[in-house]
């Protein structure tokens, strides 16, 4: 049991080193397979799995600083749309809106339509009773 629990330690530490050895060296596919077969006397298809696996962990890192960046600038939003109101700006209090709509992916682009030819409209009002025909 001990040397299974060693083996995921060590899988882990490589997994972590493998992550660092690509961002360091900015590194494709090739570059770390080669790299990894070499280091941990590996395969083709574990290389792949550790490339897989890095990549992961990489993500992961970058999510997390974009989510502690996006929370930081929705404080900072927060606090100058409280000054904002406070002085009575409303310009300023819009374009506070306007920022927090699009960080947070509501902000939807204007777009020009143009209809030619004949339309159909198809609706849909469910119950087709007659109100009048309802009973107490």
């Amino acid at each position: 049991m001990e040397h299974s629990k060693s083996n995921k330690i060590d899988h882990q530490q490589h997994i972590e080193e493998s992550a660092e050895w690509i961002l360091a060296n900015r590194a494709g596919w090739t570059a770390f397979t080669t790299w990894a077969r070499e280091k941990y006397h590996i395969n083709n298809r574990q290389a792949n799995d550790l490339w897989k696996k890095s990549w992961a962990v990489l993500n992961e890192h970058f999510e997390d600083n974009i989510r502690q960046s996006v929370n930081e600038t929705l404080l900072s939003l927060e606090q100058i749309e409280l000054s904002a109101m406070e002085e009575n700006d409303r310009r300023i209090w819009l374009e506070v809106v306007k920022y927090r709509n699009k960080i947070r992916g509501g902000e939807v682009e204007r777009q020009e339509v143009k209809v030619t030819g004949n339309i159909s409209v198809a609706l849909n009002w469910g119950d087709q009773r007659d109100p009048g025909d309802e009973q107490s």
